[in-house]
Formats: structure tokens, sequence, C-alpha cells
């Protein structure tokens, strides 16, 4: 940090210097010429200044602080990649895009036609004959919907999937839960307990049952891939998030955790995501070393790599920011496409071993509030709890199955 104010001034100069050197290169007129009211000259002058400034802090950030890219431009074609929650604008659409620039076929998942729609033609970039990007729907809040994307996704993905990104979350469940206040009356407050269960249920959903769901559902496709290209190691990436450092699994009932806080019932989900992702990479390697041991004259290499990441602090719309918040929160936070490098990272680079967390295009170890993140007992733990869940459809008690909305435990509908 200290560094980096240091060097504020510096910023500051360059970016005074390259705008007088733009505005002369332009030949544009200076703002003191205009036919203005002074008053209006110097406002505008200011408002100009500040917008360049704007600019060139984001750039020298995001650069000289952010840039944590990866250079792999090797050729994907013939190679598919499954991509959840590519909303155009989002985390998941930039990855997609990084893929599908160096040749992949790519589909993703997003919630509606319209934002399947956008993100297809956003990707084809006006060439209506390229057939590589495709979307399907898809809302991890119903069990469902996400058996028949998967189904959707065998059909289309014939010869297997190369990379699978589980990307789709949330980070809060309604736009509209109040918070709670001192002065409120019982039955407010029964109402605000009673939301905050909905929201946590719908984050819990959303961020692992559903994609646990779906990736168990595409783990044969995956495996198919490995065994027919035991050299080119098929990838499964989990986007977790550095909120699972404070984060624990309420054992009990993680559908209704006891800590009722946004950020921890968010991270209990994301260090769900990384004990899933280590527990998946122990099964399927199960599964290929069983396969190789029964084929013991034709033994391969094949191999599944799985990872879970954190891409930084990115400005999407998963944030929940106040309108007047926004030029600041654009100028010190990542682009999508820079917080998907991690993801490009995890999906090509050979020299990962699989299992490992990532961040900023580096491995880095897990924490957790109890160490589960790196207990294998725990993993395995989840993975029953899980699939209990989801046997049992224990879900139903939270949410409204017919339309995915999560309910209090008076049935509340709670808008998504």
């Amino acid at each position: 940090m200290g560094s980096m104010i240091s060097a504020l001034p510096k910023a500051i100069g360059s970016s005074a210097i390259s705008g007088y050197a733009a505005h002369r290169l332009l030949g544009l007129p200076s703002l003191t010429s205009l036919p203005l009211p002074r008053p209006a000259r110097i406002a505008l002058t200011g408002l100009a200044s500040f917008a360049g400034f704007a600019y060139y802090a984001k750039v020298w950030i995001q650069d000289y602080y952010f840039d944590y890219s990866y250079n792999d431009a090797r050729d994907l074609t013939g190679r598919t990649a499954i991509v959840t929650g590519g909303t155009v604008g989002g985390l998941g659409f930039a990855a997609a895009e990084l893929l599908y620039k160096q040749g992949a076929t790519v589909v993703v998942t997003v919630r509606s036609e319209e934002k399947g729609e956008l993100a297809v033609a956003k990707l084809k970039g006006g060439n209506d004959n390229d057939g590589r990007a495709s979307y399907v729907i898809c809302d991890f809040l119903s069990e469902p919907s996400v058996r028949k994307c998967a189904a959707e996704i065998k059909t289309r993905c014939g010869n297997g999937i190369d990379f699978l990104v589980l990307n789709a979350g949330i980070a809060r469940g309604s736009k509209t839960t109040k918070k709670e206040s001192k002065d409120d009356t019982v039955a407010e407050q029964e109402a605000a307990l009673a939301a905050k269960n909905a929201d946590a249920a719908k984050i819990w959903m959303t961020n692992h049952v559903g994609p646990f769901v779906l990736a168990n559902e595409l783990m044969p496709s995956v495996v198919q891939t490995a065994r027919r290209s035991p050299s080119e190691h098929p990838r499964v990436v989990w986007v977790s998030s550095g909120a699972h450092k404070k984060a624990t699994i309420h054992w009990d009932n993680p559908f209704h955790p006891k800590e009722k806080g946004t950020m921890l019932v968010y991270g209990q989900s994301k260090l769900a995501n990384i004990m899933h992702a280590r527990e998946y990479q122990k099964r399927v390697r199960e599964c290929l070393q069983q396969e190789s041991d029964d084929n013991s004259t034709n033994k391969t290499n094949a191999d599944v790599k799985c990872f879970a990441l954190t891409p930084g602090a990115v400005w999407t719309k998963i944030f929940n920011v106040p309108t007047l918040l926004y030029p600041l929160f654009w100028v010190v936070l990542r682009t999508p496409t820079l917080g998907a490098q991690v993801i490009k990272m995890a999906c090509l680079d050979n020299d990962l071993k699989g299992g490992e967390y990532l961040s900023n295009c580096c491995v880095k170890e897990t924490t957790g509030k109890d160490g589960c993140s790196n207990d294998e007992g725990q993993w395995k733990r989840l993975w029953e709890v899980t699939e209990k869940q989801v046997a049992d459809k224990e879900y139903e008690t939270y949410l409204d199955t017919s339309t995915g909305d999560a309910t209090s435990t008076a049935d509340e509908k709670k808008e998504d």
C-alpha cells in the first residue's frame, strides 16, 4: 500500500501530461477559449480533468497492481468448454470469451433466453456462421432445471467435455430484504429473520448444491474426454472466493446456518466449493485408476485436474453497491477479463497438479475457520451431506420448487 501511495504523484503527473499531449495532438480547442461563462469553463475543465485522471488511474491500477495475466495462446480448436453463469458483463462470460477466442467450442449457461442470445451474439461478434457458441438455460435454484441442463449438455457434447467452469453464483439472496432496526416490532423482527433464512437457502442452493448436481451429472463426460485424449487432461474449475477464509460449514443445517451474516453465509458456500473440488478430484482419479487397473495391459496417463480459485474483487453485478459509489468501485476493482485470467490458467496450465487453490495466477494455501478445506475426512462428509440433501429433496423445505424462489417458514415468497 505504501508503494501505491508514493506512486500516486507520478500517476497524477503522467495523467496530466498525457491528457495535455492528447489534447494538442488532436487539435482540440482549449476549454478556456470556449464561448462560455467563466464558471462554466472552470467546471468543465475540472470535470474533464477528473474524468481523465479517473480513467488513467483505472488503467494504472489494473496494469500495475492487478495485472495477473496468463499468457497462453495455444489453439483450442476441437476442444469444448462449459461455463456456467455466462451473462454478458460477468466473470463467466469473460472466461468463455477468452477460451472462445482461442478456438474452443463454448456452451454457456444462463437463466433466460434473452441473456443466452445476447451472450452468443457477442461471442460470435457478428459471424452468424460460426457454430462454436451456444447456450443452455439453467437455474441453479431448481434441481430439475440443473438436471435438464446437464442432459442437454451431454447431448450436445457427445465427444466429451474438456473444460467445465462452475462460475454461476450469488452473493446475496433477495435484493429487497429489509435491514433490521432496534425499533422493529416483534413481527418485523420475525419477518427479517425469515428473510435471512430464505436468503441463506438461496445462496447455499445456487452456489453449492446446484453446481454439485451439475458437476456430478457431467462427470462421465469429463472422464470420457480423459480416456479419449490422455495427453490433454480435462479440467473442472470451481470459482470460489477469499470469503471462505472466515467461514465454516454449519453441519446441522447448511441451508439455515446459525450465523446469518451475508458474507458468512456466502463464505460457507465458497468454502464448500473448495471442498467439493478436492473430493471430486479424489473420486474422479479413483475412477480412472480403477479402469487402468482393470485394463493392466493398456495403461494410460488419463487424468482429470480439478481446481478451486478466487478471481479477486471483480466489478460485476454480484456486488450490491450504492449508485453513488459506482465510480470508485469501477476504478479500484478488477475488470471481468482480468479476473478471468486465473480461470484461463486453471484450464490450460500443464504444471498444475490438480486439487490446488489458485489466486492471482498463483497456487495459494486455503484456510477456513476450522481447517476443513484441508481435511479429507471433511471433504467426504460434505459430499455425503450434500448427496443426502439432494436425495431427500431437503431444499423443498426452503425453496418453492415450482419457481426456485426461496421461501420463509411461513411460505412467503421472496423475489430473486
